[in-house]
This record gives C-alpha cells, sequence and structure tokens, in this order.
C-alpha cells in the first residue's frame, strides 16, 4: 500500500477520534454536572463494544473472502498487491459505515439483555409479548446485519475473483498501477468453474440467512395490515404462515445443497436451488390473493371473527384502554339551584379563558420590556386559601431575538440576559369589569397575595435553547424596575464549570464560539449553562424516553419547576393497531410510565417512575438503575400538581372510539363509531381538544381535576358520551367512560353552537361589535357534567383589528337543555338560568388565610427594604401601598 494512500487514512482516523474525544469531553462534563455519569457510560460504552465488534466481525469476514477470492482467481504467480489495495480501502470504508449504523441500535440490544416478560401470550404462537417487543428486534437485527456481510462479501469478492483472473492484467510503472488489455485466449467456463466452490459456500450463508428471516418473518405476520384485521387474518394464517414456513425450510435445504455443491461443482445446482425457491414463493403468494379474493372476501366476517376478538382485546390491553370503566349516564334536566350550590366547586372552576386569548393579553399587560415573552399557558390548580382552585399560569422567559440588532452581541445573549423572570396565574373564573383577568401572581418582582415566591429567576425553560454563561465579570440582568434595571449573579449549582482551558477549548469547538476562548469576562469559577430548553434538556440526558410537547411550570414551596411527561412506546405490539404520536411517531403501545422534573434555576433533573407495572419502564430501570426513583419520592407539594397528560389522552380517546365496540360483529360492520367532535373558534369549525376541568365526578364524594372530551355518534352531531382521566392521587391515570342513552337526545358541541347562531340577541352582538375595527372571538365550548345534567359554556372575547390588541372577555354564554342565556358574567348567566346565583366556595380554616397574608405582607416588607436600600423609593412606596391595602382588605 502507498505512502499516500496510509497517510490519507491516518489523517481522516485522526480526525475521526479527535473529534469523538472532543464530543465525549462535552457530554461528560455535562453529564457529571448532573449526576447521570452512569447512564452516559453506559450508552456510549455499550456503542463503542458495539462498533469494535461489527467492524471487526464485518471486515474480518469480508477481508476473508476478498483474499480467499482473489487466491482463486489469480493466474500463475501471487495475488497482485495493487489488485487488493483498493479492494481492501474499499472494505475498511464499507465496515467503518456499517459499524457505525449498528452501534446506533444499542438500545435494541440492551433492552434484549435486559427483557422483562409482560406476563401476557400471543394467541398465534404463544409467545410472550416481551418477545416481540424485546426480542424479536434484536433477531432481525442480526439476521439483517448478518445478510449484509454475506451480499457485501460476495461483491468483493466477485472484484477480487475478477481483477486477479486472467481475464485482466496489470502493469506497473513507478508505482503506478493500471489495467491492461487482457487475455484472449481466456476460458470463462473454466474460470467460473474455478469461482464455484466460493460462490457455492457464499450462497449457502446466503440461503442460511434467508432462512432465518423468513422463519422471523412469520411473526411479523402479527402486524399484517391486509384485510378486515389488523394482525394476523384468516388467510395469513392458512396460506401466508405455512408459505413463510416451507420457504424457510427450502431456504435451508437449498442452502445446504450449495454447501453439498463445493465438492461437485455443478452449476446447474444452483440454477436449479434458486429457481425452485423463486417458483415455491410466486405460487405460494399467488395462492394467498387467491385465498382472500375467493375464499375469504365472500365469508369474511365468519372466518375473520377470532381473529377480530385478538385484535380487539390485544389494542385495548396495549393502550391501557382494557381497564377503563364504563359507566351509563342517564342526562335527565332536572338541576336546581340547590343542585347548582352543592357544586358549587365545579362551577366555580369552569374554564373562561381560553389560552390563546389569555396569552395575547398577558403579553400586553404582564411583559413590560420587549425581551420577555409567554411561550404558552398551562393549566393546573392549587388550594388558594382552603379551595380547590383551578388556575392559568405562564412563564415569563427571557426571548434574546427580540432585543435589537445593535443589542444582539456575544456578551449580551450570552452572559447579561441570562434568564426570565416569574410567573403569571389568573383563576380560570374570574374577570375584572374591563373585562381583564384577575391575577393571583403579576408583575416584576412577583406580586401576590397568595403565593411567595423566593426564587422567581428562569435560566431553564420552555423558550428556544442558548448556552449561556455565568458567574463572569459581566453583571448579568435580573429585571426592570421603572427606569433603571437591577442586576444579579447566578449562585445556583447549574452548568459545567469553565475552570481550565480543555474545557474552555471544547466547547469553544461544539458551540463555534472563539469568544469561549478569548473573552476576558470568563473567570475559573464560571459556568456553562447549556440544553436549557426543558424538553431538550431531558431527551438528551435519556433518549429511549419520548417525551410530552407541553411542559408545564409548577410553583411549590417558593421555587419554580417544570414538570414534563415521559412516555414508553413501541410499535411492535401483536395485534394492536398502529396510531400516530406527535411526539414519537408510529405506535401501538404506550403508557404514560414517567414524570420528569426539571428546577428552573438549578436545572437539576429527577425521572420519577408512576407506572412501576410497565414491562418497558422496568427494563429501562435495569439498564439504568441510577437514573430513575419511585413516584413516593417525589415531593408532595409537587406530586399534587401531576397532571394526566393530553398526549396519551388525546391516543387513547382515538382508539377508544372504534375499539369501544367489543362484540366482533360490531366491529366488524362498524355500525357504533365515535368521533370527537367539532367547535366553533374563531369563527371556523374545529376538532375539540382535551381540557381540564375542576368536577366532582358521579358517584364521588368530592371534585378533583380531571381531563376530559366528550364524543359524537360518527356523522352526526348529537352527543354519545365523554371519556375522563383521573389526575388526582391516589386515583392518577383511572379512566372511565361515561355513556348516554341512544334512545334520548344529548346535543353535541356543533348542536349548541348552531343554536347560539340562531338567537338573534347574540347574532346581533356580535355583528355589532364585529364592526369599526374590533372582532369577536368565540373561546372553547365546554361540556359540564353536573349531576345527572349537562351545561355547556362558551366565553366571547373581545378584541381590537389593529397590532398590540388587548383581548376582553365581554360575555359568558350558558346553555342548559332548552334554555340559552348571555350575561356579563358566569355568575349572572347561572342565575339567569336557575334563578339564583352560585355562591362561592367555602373558605378552608382562617388559620391558613391569616398564614398566607402574614406570609404577603412579610415578603412585600422585605422587598420595600430591598428598594429603599437601593435607592428606590418609588417601588418602596409601591411595596408599603401594598401592605395598605392588604391590611385594609383583612380588616374590613
Amino acid at each position: 500500500m502507498n505512502r499516500p494512500l496510509i497517510a490519507g487514512i491516518v489523517l481522516v482516523a485522526a480526525i475521526v477520534i479527535i473529534a469523538f474525544i472532543f464530543s465525549f469531553l462535552g457530554d461528560w462534563f455535562w453529564f457529571s454536572s448532573l449526576g447521570y455519569e452512569p447512564v452516559l457510560l453506559t450508552i456510549i460504552g455499550t456503542r463503542i463494544l458495539l462498533w469494535i465488534g461489527a467492524f471487526l466481525f464485518f471486515t474480518g469476514i469480508a477481508i476473508a473472502n476478498a483474499v480467499y477470492a482473489a487466491r482463486s482467481g489469480a493466474w500463475p504467480g501471487s495475488v497482485h498487491k495493487g489488485s487488493m489495495e483498493g479492494v481492501t480501502v474499499f472494505i475498511l470504508i464499507a465496515g467503518l459505515l456499517a459499524a457505525s449504523v449498528f452501534s446506533g441500535s444499542w438500545e435494541t440490544i440492551l433492552k434484549f439483555l435486559h427483557q422483562t416478560p409482560f406476563g401476557t401470550a400471543d394467541p398465534i404462537f404463544g409467545s410472550d409479548i416481551g418477545f416481540y417487543v424485546f426480542a424479536l428486534p434484536f433477531y432481525s437485527l442480526i439476521v439483517n446485519f448478518i445478510l449484509s456481510i454475506v451480499l457485501f462479501s460476495a461483491i468483493v469478492s466477485v472484484i477480487a475473483f475478477f481483477l486477479n483472473s486472467r481475464i485482466v492484467k496489470f502493469r506497473t510503472d513507478r508505482g503506478r498501477v493500471t489495467i491492461v488489455e487482457g487475455d484472449e485466449e481466456a476460458d470463462w467456463s473454466s474460470l467460473l468453474r474455478r469461482f464455484l466452490p466460493h460462490a457455492s459456500f457464499l450462497l449457502f450463508l446466503l440461503f442460511l440467512t434467508i432462512s432465518a428471516y423468513l422463519w422471523l418473518r412469520r411473526y411479523n405476520l402479527l402486524y399484517s395490515t391486509t384485510g378486515a384485521v389488523f394482525g394476523a387474518g384468516y388467510t395469513d394464517m392458512h396460506v401466508t404462515l405455512p408459505v413463510l414456513t416451507l420457504l424457510s425450510v427450502v431456504a435451508l435445504v437449498i442452502g445446504i445443497g450449495f454447501l453439498v455443491n463445493e465438492r461437485y461443482r455443478r452449476v446447474e445446482i444452483l440454477q436449479y436451488g434458486v429457481l425452485a425457491f423463486a417458483v415455491i414463493a410466486i405460487i405460494g403468494f399467488a395462492a394467498g390473493g387467491v385465498m382472500q379474493a375467493l375464499v375469504v372476501q365472500p365469508n369474511e366476517y365468519n372466518l375473520e371473527e377470532p381473529y377480530l376478538a385478538y385484535n380487539i382485546q390485544h389494542t385495548l390491553d396495549a393502550y391501557g384502554l382494557s381497564k377503563a370503566s364504563e359507566k351509563l349516564f342517564p342526562v335527565e334536566y332536572n338541576l336546581t339551584a340547590e343542585d347548582i350550590a352543592e357544586n358549587r366547586g365545579t362551577v366555580n372552576n369552569i374554564r373562561l379563558w381560553d389560552w390563546r386569548p389569555l396569552r395575547t393579553t398577558y403579553q400586553q399587560l404582564q411583559l413590560f420590556r420587549t425581551y420577555y415573552s409567554f411561550y404558552d399557558v398551562d393549566v393546573d390548580r392549587y388550594n388558594i386559601d382552603g379551595m380547590y382552585k383551578e388556575v392559568l399560569v405562564s412563564a415569563r422567559e427571557m426571548e434574546i431575538s427580540n432585543l435589537p440588532s445593535q443589542a444582539q452581541t456575544w456578551v449580551n445573549r450570552h452572559l447579561v440576559y441570562t434568564h426570565g423572570y416569574g410567573v403569571v396565574m389568573n383563576p380560570v373564573d374570574q374577570v375584572s369589569p374591563e373585562g381583564l383577568p384577575i391575577f393571583y401572581i403579576s408583575d416584576i418582582p412577583p406580586v401576590s397575595q397568595y403565593f411567595t415566591i423566593d426564587q422567581p429567576r428562569i435560566y431553564y425553560g420552555d423558550g428556544p435553547s442558548t448556552y449561556a454563561i455565568t458567574a463572569t465579570s459581566t453583571e448579568e440582568f435580573d429585571y426592570p424596575s421603572g427606569e433603571q434595571n437591577f442586576y444579579t449573579s447566578y449562585e445556583g449549582r447549574g452548568g459545567v464549570e469553565l475552570s481550565d482551558g480543555l474545557r474552555r477549548f471544547v466547547y469553544a469547538t461544539r458551540f463555534g464560539s472563539v469568544e469561549l476562548l478569548v473573552s476576558g469576562s470568563l473567570t475559573p469559577e464560571s459556568r456553562l449553562l447549556m440544553h436549557r430548553n426543558v424538553r431538550e434538556r431531558i431527551e438528551a440526558l435519556a433518549p429511549f424516553l419520548s417525551y410530552d410537547t407541553d411542559p408545564y411550570i409548577v410553583v411549590e414551596g417558593g421555587r419554580l419547576f417544570w414538570i414534563i411527561d415521559a412516555y414508553t412506546t413501541t410499535d411492535r405490539y401483536p395485534y394492536s393497531e398502529w396510531q400516530w404520536a406527535e411526539f414519537e411517531g408510529r405506535v401501538n403501545y404506550i403508557r404514560n410510565s414517567v414524570k420528569v422534573v426539571v428546577d428552573a434555576y438549578h436545572g437539576d433533573v429527577t425521572y420519577y417512575v408512576i407506572d412501576p407495572s410497565d414491562p418497558i419502564i422496568q427494563t429501562y430501570r435495569q439498564i439504568f438503575p441510577d437514573l430513575f426513583r419511585d413516584i413516593d419520592e417525589m415531593p408532595e407539594g409537587l406530586r399534587s400538581h401531576l397532571r394526566y397528560p393530553e398526549g396519551i389522552f388525546g391516543i387513547q380517546a382515538t382508539v377508544y372510539s372504534t375499539y369501544h365496540m367489543k362484540n366482533p360483529n360490531v366491529f366488524y360492520n362498524k355500525e357504533d363509531v365515535w368521533v370527537v367532535p367539532d367547535e366553533v373558534y374563531r369563527g371556523s369549525r374545529r376538532q375539540m381538544e382535551p381540557y381540564y376541568i375542576i368536577m366532582k365526578l358521579p358517584g364521588e364524594e368530592r371534585e378533583e381535576f380531571i381531563l376530559m372530551l366528550p364524543f359524537t355518534p360518527r356523522d352526526k352531531e348529537n352527543m354519545i358520551g365523554w371519556m375522563a382521566a383521573r389526575a388526582d392521587i391516589p386515583h392518577y391515570g383511572n379512566l372511565t367512560v361515561f355513556q348516554f342513552s341512544k334512545q334520548e337526545l344529548t346535543y353535541g358541541p356543533m348542536q349548541i353552537e348552531a343554536r347560539i347562531d340562531q338567537d338573534t340577541e347574540i347574532s346581533q352582538l356580535i355583528t355589532l361589535w364585529s364592526q369599526s375595527g374590533s372582532s369577536v372571538v368565540r373561546g372553547n365550548t365546554l361540556v359540564i357534567p353536573i349531576e345527572s345534567s349537562i351545561i355547556y359554556v362558551e366565553p366571547l372575547y373581545l378584541e381590537a383589528t389593529e397590532r398590540g390588541t388587548l383581548p376582553q372577555l365581554q360575555r359568558v354564554i350558558v346553555v342548559y337543555h332548552d334554555r340559552l342565556t348571555m350575561q356579563d358574567t358566569l355568575k349572572e348567566a347561572i342565575a339567569g338560568l336557575f334563578g339564583e346565583e352560585v355562591p362561592d366556595q367555602e373558605p378552608g380554616p382562617i388559620g391558613d388565610g391569616e398564614m398566607a397574608v402574614l406570609a404577603r405582607i412579610t415578603e412585600l416588607y422585605s422587598l420595600a427594604q430591598e428598594a429603599l436600600k437601593r435607592g428606590n423609593l418609588g417601588l418602596y412606596q409601591q411595596y408599603i401601598d401594598q401592605i395598605g391595602d392588604i391590611a385594609a382588605e383583612n380588616s374590613a
């Protein structure tokens, strides 16, 4: 091998190794800062071992075959070195690529080695479901890898053989090898006979691998999408399965025949073997089409009935729906004012604020500076003065891109504007006389009568992720106050210490930032905060889980935390129909197994297992024993804010809308398919989304936080039922489906929308408001079950059409049975329908309220003293005035 080629290979290898080392060090420093080094070592260590093993195995077999072929084809003399140099380089490059691809399957191999049985067998082969989820993907990976090796070895063997045969000759001139015209007397027939032993051996390996591949394909019939059944149907079981079994055996026999032919060297054996295999395959699969068309379709239901039952049961099991309870909800229109009073915990938590117009209102009232942003508004609940209250909350985060272009320097983007500040919170049902939200938490610094936030700074959030550097000689911007700004220095434990030149060089390379090397603002105590988007952060730590797209922020113990739902999924559950998940792609099994908590200030990440019965999370716990904690270890204050996520609930609702038909005959004819209804939002028709609500479920004694969604029959607008997922401990995750009587009409959301449109008073008001630069926004239509009745609530917002609009909640529409009213407030609307205003919720013990007031006064006094020390007399007076207002309010 010539020196330039060797030098090139060495240079490329050195670049790859150095890049890997730098990448590993960057990850190692970051994982170490969070205390999760074992997770990284498990992943990287497994990938390295797999890469080395795959590279040696792939290249070793390919080179051995190429050398053997070259010697078989060489004319008298030795194998030509020039011919083998190129082949060897080709093999090494292919080996690098193959090893890289194979090492990417580390998760498949680790799950196989630590697999957990499901305790349920499939109905066809009797194998545990764990075989399909953990073992079958591993076996398929190995077979496919071996198949690629055999095919590649065959290619390089042919190349090496002919490059060293009499067909071509080489001439060497001053180290350069060129191909010249071959021997005209070369005998192609004798040449092929010389290659037959090697070809026979390669074909033996090929058909042996094909035999294994076809054997495994038998199990994949349980994911078949042909016919009336998802999974193996009548034709699959009576034709396709026997054909695959026969082909697997035939391929094995043919392979053995090729091995035997290595001795006899008969070309016709190769030809007849391949021809026989092809004929059997064509006839077998053609027979399947004939069977489906002539036998199954004319009598489809009777033949497919048992397989339909398998499909129904396994789909319900896979999506966690087989444990969903089903109850009859007999709708009676007999609500009284007393019933409303008994359910004031539900009525006083009806959500009037839709998150989209509310987010716009937040941006107009609570941003204060253009470099802040509210990325989302989330629904949660808190105990406020002893009342279980549903709220809307949003984090005020830093939006660097909103800084003026001249201010977007490297120092500002990474050293100065490093964090957001505080949250905004309001109850879902309260509205000011101006149509604006009543705040529980507002302003900068956070002002609240009910909450104390000791650490309002948000270094880790839901917005775009950019790295930040703290503990530098440049002060960090903290928050604005009037005409001046306050500055701070990060005192958290998050981030990677930039304590030496190596660390700075590693991250300067990763981020392509020379400033990390030359900036005089950095000190040995400086810390690099990266992966600051909370979803990106947890995905970088545990990429094997799937994550919900909606992190939400929680105020607890004077601090801010993010909670993100994590799922375990697979698309290998037999007889379970595939669904599309926004956060994962195609799945046919899903569990909300993990809750992830991220500290908004420190960046600490903790994974809590909330569904320990899930076999997939049990397997991950064996692979990564240091990563997961039991849900009982989560602080009680955070556990009270767990929500059942919309991500999994939406999928379950979609599946249940069809698979609630457990009778195979009804399922086959699709006699009772449900759909998620539509509603009118901003003047257009769109599908309803699941919504959170505090309500008292039928048969329960107290209100609880649930996620619900109504159903309507397909092609009809009346409501047929609704699904609820409970979120409060200890009933977290329990699903209940309430079905209405099919003999009585229960209005669906679009029928309510039509009644609203037909009301002359409402239509005239909407037409009037929609003139002169204003527009009307119709909010979500909420279906609210109370006792054995249903009421419907829809808010109306008014906003200007020009830029900088401030949506205001102006009216509330309430519909009950055949009565409809639109009033300024929800209380007035309820009073108009039932003749009495809804009483407020009973407060908790007086001591709790007094303690909250005292804590708030103490907080305001501390803030006032801090402002006084800074010489900000205006801010000092604001805090003193707030203390006076609270004192006056509580003495009244």
